[in-house]
């Protein structure tokens, strides 16, 4: 078994915002309990809000100022800001988002603890729940539901791009 991944072998999702890089078991074998991803986002982007429903997840600011907000059971909220060298940590099935809030790109090292994490994309809920569903639950008008994007957004441009 290799027990050295090159930078080359990372899955490579390209997305307007950034580029979001993966390596779990299935690619890189040696990884047993745990996966890695690096994220770099352009000022402004975001990863858009997800959750692990089966991986805690520890995440490492390479460079760049990012905002990390976690929410989680009870209305429990956080928004962290972190710079180069700060580390922030995400627990199983907390919905959470990474945002660059500075002026230059953000590089991220993010440790996920399963070797195949699950993600649920928050644009994947609004996707699979019916337009009317989301209406009577939220009282926001089906109209509106429909300008939402039909596929996952993944990483988003965010607002000053």
């Amino acid at each position: 078994m290799e027990n050295r991944f090159s930078a080359s072998q990372f899955e490579k999702i390209d997305f307007p915002g950034g580029i979001f890089y993966r390596a779990n078991h299935k690619k890189f074998p040696a990884l047993r309990g745990l996966a890695i991803q690096k994220l770099d986002l352009k000022p402004g982007a975001v990863r858009e809000p997800h959750s692990h429903p089966n991986a805690e997840q520890l995440d490492y600011c390479l460079s760049g100022t990012a905002r990390v907000g976690i929410v989680g059971p009870e209305g429990q909220k956080q928004l962290l800001e972190l710079k180069e060298g700060d580390i922030s940590f995400v627990p199983r099935g907390y919905i959470h988002w990474i945002e660059n809030i500075g002026k230059a790109d953000l590089r991220f090292l993010v440790v996920l603890s399963h070797e195949q994490p699950e993600t649920i994309e928050l644009s994947e809920t609004l996707i699979g729940v019916p337009v009317s569903t989301l209406s009577a639950t939220l009282g926001v008008p089906e109209d509106v539901w429909k300008k939402l994007p039909n596929a996952p957004v993944t990483i988003g441009l965010g607002s000053r791009m």
